[in-house]
């Protein structure tokens, strides 16, 4: 199992949500079932309104978990550290680590240009080191 971190330059979260759009658009044209986790209910709706408008050109099928269409489309927002049942791909906004998710290939972790962030995607990327996960480091 892969977790990729994602250094971002900016500092605000606006721009993790950006880069985890375009991530969700390229894994579910992989074929991925993506889903992009929320610390709260209300920043999966967030999540939910910005894949329609991130980028004009593109249409990405997607629902919020409790849509009863979630589970027929290849992306699903939540809020929480639990994944739809089939998930192959993470993209963690949240401010916990997902774990034990038996058919994860890969988490993606974004970590904003800030102190706090940054400590807690180290202690993050020791636990999945512990877990014996393969870890990638991006620097964007």
């Amino acid at each position: 199992m892969k977790a990729n971190f994602y250094l971002l330059k900016q500092s605000d979260d606006h721009a993790c949500r950006l880069l985890a759009c375009r991530l969700a658009e390229q894994q579910a044209k992989q074929g991925q079932r993506v889903c992009m986790l929320a610390d709260t209910p209300e920043a999966a709706r967030e999540l939910d309104q910005l894949l329609w408008t991130f980028a004009p050109e593109s249409f990405l099928p997607h629902a919020l978990a409790d849509d009863p269409l979630a589970a027929t489309l290849p992306i699903v927002i939540t809020h929480g550290t639990e994944a739809p049942a089939g998930t192959t791909c993470i993209l963690n906004l949240g401010s916990e680590a997902p774990l034990n998710q038996p058919t994860l290939n890969a988490i993606a972790e974004f970590v904003p240009n800030e102190d706090d962030a940054k400590a807690r995607s180290r202690a993050r990327w020791n636990l999945y080191k512990q877990l014996g996960y393969e870890l990638q480091h991006h620097q964007l």
